[in-house]
């Protein structure tokens, strides 16, 4: 997820989006807000400008991107300068983690996901929010990512691809939800399952077992 200095030069037209399609915004929140824990330490991991950590009530972060970063602490964020790869947080010191479209910028998705495993405790769980190629609206997306700024150097994933690195992970999947059907700015019907939305979400829970190993600091 070396993309910090790309996304330093998108802060203002990634918050305008989401300010403009504040419903579609609305959806994303409330499908993740069905699988995510309701007690527990949580972290979003490339929380960018904290839109979702804060209308989520997750108290920390991970960014690479130094003026998102600094967006992210002004909406009362703990974020720290890492990578998805690479996480700069001791082994086992969250109950959960969380993703958002994040899957898509990654340079070794395999082992971020690892790294993930890595920082949950015994049994946490990881949200694993995407863009979903295999939806109509994620052919679209895929199709016309080379005018887009935010999306020209995104590699988008289906929900089965999604699954499979995180069984790879050390995770199983618990649960799955969908929404934005269409790109109209309104509230949109959140479906359990993947495959017709094209913002999906997948809820894995850490395998018994799995290693905490290799400390790598404090966040």
């Amino acid at each position: 997820m070396d993309q910090g200095r790309l996304f330093d030069s998108q802060v203002d037209s990634y918050e305008a989006w989401f300010l403009e399609n504040k419903y579609i915004f609305q959806s994303e929140v409330a499908a993740i807000q069905q699988l995510l824990p309701s007690s527990g330490k949580g972290i979003e991991i490339g929380v960018g400008t904290g839109l979702f950590a804060s209308a989520l009530g997750i108290k920390d972060g991970i960014e690479p991107s130094g003026k998102m970063r600094k967006k992210a602490i002004e909406r009362g964020i703990n974020a720290c300068e890492g990578v998805a790869e690479k996480l700069p947080i001791p082994a086992g010191a969250y109950d959960f983690a969380l993703m958002v479209t994040v899957d898509c910028f990654l340079s070794d998705i395999l082992q971020a996901f690892k790294e993930t495993a890595r920082i949950l405790s015994e049994e946490g769980f990881f949200l694993v929010a995407f863009i979903d190629r295999e939806t109509t609206l994620g052919r679209f997306y895929e199709q016309k990512k080379q005018t887009s700024v935010s999306y020209k150097n995104a590699s988008f994933h289906s929900a089965q691809e999604i699954k499979q690195y995180l069984a790879l992970a050390g995770f199983a999947v618990v649960e799955e939800r969908q929404t934005i059907f269409s790109l109209d700015n309104q509230l949109q019907e959140v479906k359990q399952g993947t495959g017709e939305g094209v913002f999906g979400v997948v809820n894995a829970q850490k395998l018994p077992g799995e290693t905490n190993s290799n400390n790598r600091g404090e966040v």
